[in-house]
């Protein structure tokens, strides 16, 4: 019994206009009916939400919510995170409903990424309609692939790979090994887990780096033509640094989505792409990737040869 999809994800932002902006206008998600004032949600297929960006102290990426298909495996799932001796919050049935899920509760990993568990698909049968023309997101049939992955930051790698694992039940999909310093003899490299709960590559990915000051390395979101992809990427250019490029298109070795890395106006990336691997997590065999891309995607801070 394990988690099934990445449901929706939290996020903090000192500015909701400024999201609301971006979002709509440069992602090309649909805004949604909020009931409070301090909180901008945006859709991208027949979920009521699946970001939720609240006004707040921080610009932050705050939590992913992880869906269960059934209460059985939500009770499991909180019965797994107790015996792991992590932290188990249970909201109260207003918040569940907020959230538009039938219950709800928090915890996290053992990084102190924090997290939403949650069960209970709502739908409201309102066509998705995208302000900038975006044909369609890719969240699966029944939206059962979840609305795409997340990177976070674990400096105890190993524990908290583990404890996804054995805990939310996710498996390998690939553990890449990535040499900054160019692979030489003091290079020990930076390992990565990417992880599957359902088709999709991955997920959730973990980065053996120090925590993140925006809570995420990054989430990524995959759209249904490479020409969505490529009108996104003129949107960033034109809007001339407004919303900066974190890295330009390209495309990746492991799971081949071709995507490029735009920063959202909470400090952290989105992932925009296409075309991303679908695996059968029955007969997968995981890999171990010793590149990131191979072409493009090459980052803001990186010098010109």
């Amino acid at each position: 019994m394990a988690v099934k999809s990445l449901g929706y994800v939290i996020i903090e932002a000192h500015d909701l206009s400024a999201w609301r902006d971006f979002a709509c206008n440069i992602v090309g998600l649909m805004p949604a009916q909020s009931d409070r004032e301090d909180v901008a949600l945006f859709r991208m297929d027949d979920r009521p939400f699946r970001l939720w960006v609240q006004k707040g102290e921080r610009n932050a990426f705050v939590a992913p919510g992880w869906e269960c298909s059934t209460r059985e495996d939500f009770a499991s799932v909180l019965a797994r995170l107790e015996a792991a001796g992590r932290p188990v919050e249970r909201a109260d049935v207003m918040e569940a409903r907020a959230r538009k899920v039938y219950e709800l509760a928090r915890s996290s990993d053992p990084a102190g990424n924090a997290m939403e568990i949650f069960y209970g698909r709502f739908v409201d049968y309102t066509p998705f309609i995208s302000p900038a023309g975006v044909s369609r997101f890719i969240t699966g049939d029944n939206g059962d692939m979840g609305l795409g992955h997340v990177v976070l930051t674990a400096p105890n790698f190993d524990e908290a790979h583990t404890f996804y694992k054995d805990v939310l039940g996710f498996g390998d999909t690939d553990l890449g090994r990535f040499f900054l310093m160019g692979g030489g003899p003091d290079d020990a490299g930076v390992g990565f887990a990417f992880l599957h709960c359902n088709g999709r590559h991955h997920s959730l990915a973990l980065g053996q780096m120090p925590e993140n000051p925006n809570g995420a390395v990054h989430m990524m979101l995959e759209v249904a033509a490479l020409e969505d992809v490529g009108r996104a990427y003129d949107r960033v250019l034109k809007s001339k640094g407004k919303v900066p490029l974190s890295a330009t298109l390209g495309r990746h070795v492991n799971d081949k989505m071709t995507s490029f890395y735009m920063q959202t106006p909470s400090g952290f990336d989105i992932e925009y792409g296409w075309n991303g691997l679908v695996i059968d997590p029955a007969t997968w065999v995981p890999t171990t990737s010793m590149a990131v891309s191979d072409w493009g995607h090459k980052w803001a801070h990186e010098k010109d040869d």
